[in-house]
């Protein structure tokens, strides 16, 4: 079911993103530094910068996500050790009772 709602949004998506491209066709010229410039559609220039901020933003959270991996395995071995001793104490024998 999930991959069903996900096929369909990206369709939709798809659609949506074909028919900005239809109604924004007009040349844009864009100038860069050093007398760099480029022409082309206006879709195009707002695709790419979209596409460059979702780049952006990825490599953004990157150090975040790594971060979080690294707390969580350190938390996965911490639980291994107490699970460790947990077993270890189990084990003893229990002489002081009755």
């Amino acid at each position: 079911m999930k991959r069903i709602i996900y096929t369909i949004l990206a369709i939709l998506i798809l659609l949506i993103g074909i028919a900005f491209a239809i109604q924004n066709k007009q040349l844009v010229e864009l100038n860069y530094y050093f007398g760099l410039n480029w022409s082309g559609p206006l879709s195009l220039a707002l695709l790419t910068s979209f596409a460059i901020g979702v780049v952006a933003g990825y490599i953004a959270s990157l150090r975040m996500v790594v971060r979080m991996q690294r707390q969580l395995v350190q938390a996965r071995k911490e639980i291994r050790h107490i699970e460790q001793e947990v077993i270890n104490l189990r084990a003893l024998p229990i002489k002081d009772v009755i």
